[in-house]
């Protein structure tokens, strides 16, 4: 290489380092004096739904009593949620041949989306009171909407068990 070519690379290196920062000694972010920013660190979405506060809804389904009458109703509740553990109180009113409801306690397991529960309670109906006991799973399509599906059997003067669909919404927490 000639000197004259030898003595342009050079000056187009010690132009590039000046325009970059960059220093043939090896400085680096330690050297300046300076902290280093660290980010903050991101808040951390919950993949668990949350389950807690008020709920209204509509249930549709059948009395297995050897007439399999249609039955029809509402519910309303409160859930308390503790980690995966959620716990509550319901009532509800349903209309088939007769009207009958019941308040109950609910608890049960939220898994993902789906809630896993189990109920115990009072059933009242048009002349008579006793036990209502069961279970079912629900599953939340959307942050505060929830479908499911429970089986509650009423031992009143006459013992009968109901398996009805319920579509709910949530009011409250409703994590998603």
């Amino acid at each position: 290489m000639t000197r004259r070519v030898l003595r342009n690379m050079t000056i187009a290196a010690a132009v590039a380092m000046a325009f970059t920062g960059y220093t043939a000694i090896g400085a680096n972010a330690a050297d300046l004096g300076g902290k280093v920013p660290v980010p903050e660190p991101l808040p951390i979405k919950s993949v668990m739904p949350d389950w807690a506060g008020v709920y209204v809804g509509g249930h549709l389904g059948g009395a297995l009593d050897g007439d399999n009458d249609f039955v029809g109703g509402v519910h309303l509740g409160h859930n308390w949620q503790t980690g995966n553990f959620v716990y509550g109180a319901e009532g509800d009113v349903s209309f088939a041949d007769e009207t009958f409801g019941s308040i109950r306690g609910r608890a049960g397991i939220a898994a993902g989306r789906a809630l896993i529960y189990g109920t115990v309670g009072l059933a009242i109906d048009d002349d008579d009171e006793g036990l209502v006991a069961g279970g079912g799973i629900e599953y939340k399509v959307a942050q505060n909407t929830s479908i499911g599906v429970e089986a509650l059997n009423y031992d009143l003067e006459d013992n009968f068990t109901v398996i009805r669909g319920r579509l709910t919404w949530h009011f409250g927490g409703g994590r998603y």
